[in-house]
């Protein structure tokens, strides 16, 4: 890869400047994982980078893979999926934002990508078709989906094979990532579990739903190293 000129598509997950004139895009690409490109004179009058690129673009983009660094020189990008209508609809903008963080940290660095492009795609289509912005409980829904989509991806989701329906509620082990005790137990409801193993369901209370969310935030903060402030900022932004 080092030394050749990469062709690819890519989503933008990240954009920072660089100096007066140029920016560092971050992309998440199906073959080659996150790939950081740094893109020269991109916000100078007459270049050819102008409008081409923004937050949640997909685009087709050329670049230069450098051997002795991670900054790579983009070439060429040509847009191909805008998704305007994300802009203006700010649970739905926090939410693609949360999760492009989230791939930007854990998606693979090879062909295994792929999987991560997909379902990146297809989350921020689901959030740029919503007709208005959503509610609180079908935005801490969305949350629930999307971080047990990112854990099943990383191979890191929560077992609940083990789980007793009829029981009021069943030990389950953070640290094992199944039911049973652990060097960090927690008390889970079957009713929560139904919201884990389909938040897309119609239906649920508020406050399950919550319950939901609280139970990810502590198996999150066990299995991923970030920040939890990220997570608990953004879930403080959705309810109000």
């Amino acid at each position: 890869m080092a030394g050749e000129i990469i062709k690819t598509q890519g989503i933008v997950l990240t954009v920072h400047p660089w100096s007066r004139t140029s920016h560092i895009v971050t992309w998440l690409t199906p073959d080659h994982g996150p790939v950081t490109t740094l893109v020269k004179g991109a916000v100078r009058p007459k270049s050819a980078f102008l409008g081409q690129y923004d937050l949640f673009y997909t685009c087709d983009i050329l670049y230069y893979a450098r051997a002795t660094a991670d900054l790579h020189a983009l070439r060429e990008v040509t847009p191909c999926t805008f998704r305007e209508n994300l802009r203006g609809r700010w649970r739905e903008t926090a939410l693609a934002g949360y999760a492009a963080g989230l791939v930007k940290d854990l998606a693979p660095a090879n062909a295994e990508a792929a999987a991560w492009f997909s379902f990146l795609d297809s989350l921020l289509t689901r959030l740029e078709n919503t007709g208005v912005t959503r509610s609180c409980a079908s935005a801490l829904q969305e949350l629930v989906r999307l971080e047990m989509e990112i854990l099943q991806l990383a191979g890191w989701a929560p077992d609940f094979s083990n789980m007793d329906p009829r029981a009021e509620w069943t030990p389950f082990a953070i640290d094992l990532g199944r039911c049973g005790e652990g060097a960090r137990t927690v008390r889970l409801a079957p009713r929560t579990v139904a919201v884990l193993m389909r938040p897309d369901a119609p239906g649920y209370a508020l406050e399950t739903v919550k319950d939901a969310v609280r139970f990810l935030g502590v198996f999150l903060a066990f299995h991923i190293e970030r920040p939890p402030d990220i997570r608990r900022a953004l879930v403080s932004l959705i309810q109000e």
